[in-house]
């Protein structure tokens, strides 16, 4: 087994380099879901495994952002879905 040493300096340029690509695969990524920049209430309801009619009320009740488009209809961004989760989310305890 070989034993690489390396000073931080000339590691840091190497690191900052991947943490900016995955930012950027992440951003880009993100703005799309199935290729569009946002979902029917039907399709966003599939991604969280919900009834439409859940992802409605969850709309009705003010729990979930969205989007009015053209012709009044409804559509979720992966912000919108993202952040209820992140809202919704609660640490749950690992034991080994």
């Amino acid at each position: 087994m070989a034993d690489i040493q390396l000073r931080v300096g000339e590691l840091q340029p190497l690191v900052q380099e991947i943490v900016r690509e995955v930012i950027n695969e992440l951003t880009d990524m993100n703005s799309l879901i199935h290729g569009k920049l946002a979902l029917s209430e039907n399709k966003a309801a599939e991604l969280l495994e919900l009834n439409q009619w859940q992802l409605r009320d969850l709309r009705l009740a003010g729990k979930i952002g969205f989007s009015r488009i053209v012709g009044n209809r409804i559509r979720y961004s992966i912000v919108d879905l993202l952040d209820y989760l992140r809202r919704n989310h609660h640490p749950g305890k690992f034991d080994i």
